[in-house]
């Protein structure tokens, strides 16, 4: 039998309503992505500690219900109906400490402040720990990947195993996190030194629309050959539009919220980009974006 979302939401708080952190029923999800776009939660929960985190999925897990995790809310795009299940939000998982070189970090620890530490490579992208190692976030200097010293992730079995870097399975914006649905819940990087995060801050705002909503980069960059950004923008595609959402005028790989967009329309106009440059180029995009099945 299907369940609506009341009796889910109800459900999910007489499972997770003993545990340490906030819960939330039927919450709009828009304001916690970047995109600020998607519709509500069943139930969105803040866990006060990384035990609370493994706990809520482990029960979720154990009832049958959908569940997903939102770090920094970038790379990812909500269905306009809302996630018929459970969110986790990192945002409470703050955790930190600095020893020998090394720095610890819990799962919703923000990258800015990382960058200024150390991990200059990925200065600029909003996101957090959690998330960036999942995909293995980056920028055209490299990726978070090559500062771990290790990540703590729950396991399908509901224990916290430790990764070492050669078991993480590291690949261009991807991971086994990723791949196997492993929450991360902290990671150890080691710091190098690099050019001012300031100057490669300007650099971003230059050559992106800092300034709109957007989920930053759509595709992913083909192994060989052009960019996406510049495939898109050699077809002349920048500044096309649909409802709200336009592809950039400064950056052709991102889309941008103008104000109201829906999921509907980000989807639209990627697919249509896609299209675009499959039969006019022949080169057929991998999206970077995560698309959230309603």
């Amino acid at each position: 039998m299907e369940i609506g979302a009341g009796d889910g939401a109800r459900a999910l708080q007489r499972i997770l309503g003993d545990l340490p952190g906030e819960l939330r029923l039927q919450h709009a999800l828009g304001p916690y992505t970047t995109f600020r776009i998607g519709g509500p939660a069943w139930a969105l929960f803040s866990p006060a500690e990384p035990q609370a985190l493994a706990e809520a999925v482990v029960r979720a897990r154990a009832h049958g219900f959908r569940w997903r995790l939102l770090g920094g809310g970038s790379k990812v795009l909500i269905p306009d109906q809302g996630f018929p299940g459970l969110v986790l939000t990192t945002a409470h998982l703050q955790g930190w400490e600095e020893s020998e070189g090394v720095i610890q970090a819990g799962a919703g620890v923000p990258l800015a402040r990382l960058a200024r530490r150390g991990l200059w490579k990925v200065a600029g992208i909003p996101g957090t720990v959690g998330g960036a190692v999942t995909m293995n976030a980056g920028t055209k200097y490299g990726s978070i990947s090559e500062f771990v010293v290790w990540v703590r992730a729950l396991m399908p079995d509901g224990y916290v195993h430790t990764f070492l870097p050669h078991e993480c399975g590291f690949a261009y914006r991807d991971s086994l996190f990723r791949r196997l649905r492993l929450p991360v819940l902290e990671a150890a990087f080691r710091p190098a030194p690099g050019p001012s995060v300031d100057d490669l801050l300007r650099e971003r705002r230059a050559s992106q629309p800092v300034g709109l909503p957007s989920a930053g980069c759509v595709f992913r960059n083909p192994p060989d050959g052009p960019s996406a950004g510049w495939l898109i923008d050699r077809l002349g595609l920048k500044g096309l539009r649909l409802g709200d959402a336009v592809v950039s005028e400064k950056h052709a790989n991102f889309i941008c919220n103008l104000g109201r967009a829906r999921s509907g329309d980000v989807l639209g106009l990627a697919e249509h980009v896609w299209e675009r440059v499959g039969r006019e180029c022949g080169v057929w995009l991998r999206l970077e974006l995560e698309i959230v099945s309603g």
